[in-house]
């Protein structure tokens, strides 16, 4: 299985997927993805929900205000976190489709375990819950620029019709 330390990710139209090459600028083993769109919209709408679970700051705020908190969240870690522009130039190596990507957590750490076709993982990866944020924020800017029909923002408050008493 290979460590991913660095994540590239490129958009591509004409593929009409996105692309994640694993350890593109490091001296780690490099892996190609293609991520697709079935895959990163079921992401995008179950991480929300995983985050809110797993985050310990998310859960003193009323019920009210937790999709809010945690978009407030979201748009601090994307400052927090370096990255890079996208290179235009990059080409794919023997890329295999993505076929499952699980997340877990553990102290704080977030774990990526990438699948293609194998019943095992083909690589993974460790992030802080900074960087899982930049991450997901890549994936959502993906899918719209991609137009994949994603909403304005990744972490939406339920709206809910008022009651009148």
């Amino acid at each position: 299985m290979i460590n991913i330390a660095a994540f590239t990710l490129k958009f591509d139209p004409v593929e009409d997927r996105i692309l994640l090459v694993g350890n593109l600028k490091n001296a780690d083993p490099r892996i190609d993805f293609w991520l697709t769109r079935r895959l990163v919209l079921r992401l995008l709408s179950a991480m929300p929900e995983m985050l809110k679970k797993m985050s310990d700051a998310a859960n003193p705020a009323p019920q009210p205000h937790q999709a809010e908190l945690a978009q407030f969240y979201h748009e601090s870690a994307q400052q927090n976190v370096q990255v890079d522009r996208e290179d235009d130039t990059l080409t794919t190596l023997s890329t295999e489709v993505l076929h499952r990507l699980d997340v877990s957590h553990r102290e704080g750490r977030y774990q990526l375990r990438f699948y293609g076709t194998d019943t095992e993982p083909t690589a993974s990866g460790v992030l802080n819950l900074d960087e899982l944020h930049q991450f997901l924020h890549l994936l959502h800017k993906g899918a719209r620029t991609l137009d994949w029909g994603v909403p304005k923002t990744l972490f939406t408050a339920e709206k809910t019709a008022p009651t009148l008493q």
